[in-house]
């Protein structure tokens, strides 16, 4: 109780810190520059359907909590210590309701002269897609929403002022087969590759990548290759999650790589992109894309107090791709009693009010499809709607 109360006075005394101050950097008798940031997320949300005892309704797979309801979804604190220009290093505290956490910690190091930056620690695999809405694509969640400890280099070549290249190579402890929310309620939740943590067995996986920029236009691809946990991730996790997962083949195998390609284009207010991904963990294979696009408006008129008004739609789908079976059958994942087993759609609508550089405004809604393998449920109804308040300093 005692450590829960702390929580909150932290939390409270971030929230009082976020409104007010912005980065602040102080000098450490050392002599570094050490820069202090932070962000707090204030979010309202609504899953479809009224909540209560009297509204529920009799199918096997329900929404826990389908009322209204405020939270702090999350709080960072984020400390970077500038050791010199080229070097520094940043480690970012996460406060949540599962409690506080080291997120993110890395040091990166710039080698002007090579055009290449080394990046080591725990960060989001060096492929990953910034956002712009708080909700992530599917294949954003499954595959690179995830923590990884790694070592990455990456490099970039400007051949003129029109064409830019870069290239990248990453070194990382596999990050185990684990499970997420879809969006922000968390009945059903999905497999993903998780946030790095020590394991028995311990794999690694190789990374590499490449793009080219060209009038405005980014492409970029990537493979990733390894070998499964073993056995946590084929014994603890796909054994488990998938009912007919032993049935399928070898269970031991544990093959493990996934690849995939982003196009992005990106001019004045205007924002598109689109990105695939496959991956095959042992037996199960699997694939998702999505495509986005969205305007800013910067320059708004002199009566609306605001810095900037965005809006973003985003379509996607993450598929477990059946198996042939020796007479021609396909062989499905799909098993109502078991959400990690679903192939999903997402559609995502979002609204972000930039109030100023600190403060912004989010209104999302989330359209959800699931293919759940049963007759009399063949989907769930859980679309959701979040209002979020974000303070950043």
């Amino acid at each position: 109780m005692h450590s829960k109360n702390t929580l909150k006075v932290i939390l409270l005394l971030l929230l009082g810190i976020g409104i007010t101050f912005a980065q602040v950097t102080i000098s450490v008798p050392s002599g570094l520059k050490i820069d202090l940031s932070g962000k707090v997320e204030l979010e309202f949300v609504d899953v479809e359907g009224a909540g209560g005892f009297t509204n529920k309704d009799l199918t096997f797979q329900k929404v826990k909590n389908r009322s209204p309801h405020v939270r702090i979804d999350k709080a960072i604190l984020g400390t970077k210590v500038n050791y010199s220009e080229n070097l520094t290093y940043t480690i970012e505290f996460r406060f949540d309701d599962d409690g506080a956490k080291v997120d993110k910690h890395y040091a990166r190091l710039k080698m002007p002269n090579l055009n290449t930056r080394f990046e080591f620690g725990n960060n989001r695999p060096f492929i990953a897609a910034k956002r712009h809405t708080e909700g992530y694509p599917l294949i954003g969640t499954a595959f690179w929403k995830g923590r990884e400890l790694h070592l990455t280099s990456e490099s970039k070549i400007n051949l003129g002022s029109a064409i830019k290249l870069d290239f990248g190579l990453s070194v990382a402890m596999k990050r185990p087969i684990e499970s997420d929310d879809v969006a922000e309620d968390k009945s059903f939740k999905m497999l993903t590759y998780g946030d790095y943590k020590t394991k028995d067995g311990q794999t690694w996986e190789y990374g590499v990548k490449g793009g080219i920029e060209l009038l405005n236009i980014k492409t970029e691809g990537w493979f990733y290759y390894g070998k499964l946990i073993d056995d946590y991730d084929w014994k603890t996790q796909l054994s488990q999650s998938l009912q007919s997962y032993n049935s399928y083949g070898d269970e031991k195998d544990i093959t493990h790589y996934w690849y995939g390609g982003r196009v992005s284009y990106d001019l004045g207010g205007f924002h598109t992109r689109a990105e695939y991904i496959y991956a095959q963990d042992g037996l199960l294979p699997r694939d998702g894309a999505y495509v986005e696009g969205g305007y800013t408006f910067k320059k708004l008129p002199e009566f609306i107090p605001f810095k900037n008004v965005s809006f973003r739609g985003r379509t996607g789908f993450l598929n477990l791709k059946p198996l042939e079976s020796t007479d021609g059958e396909d062989l499905v994942w799909e098993y109502l009693a078991e959400p990690m087993s679903w192939s999903r759609k997402m559609t995502t609508i979002s609204l972000i009010t930039k109030i100023n550089e600190f403060i912004s405004i989010k209104a999302e809604y989330y359209l959800l499809d699931e293919e759940t393998g049963s007759d009399k449920e063949s989907s769930v109804k859980d679309n959701q709607g979040l209002v979020q308040i974000n303070f950043a300093f």
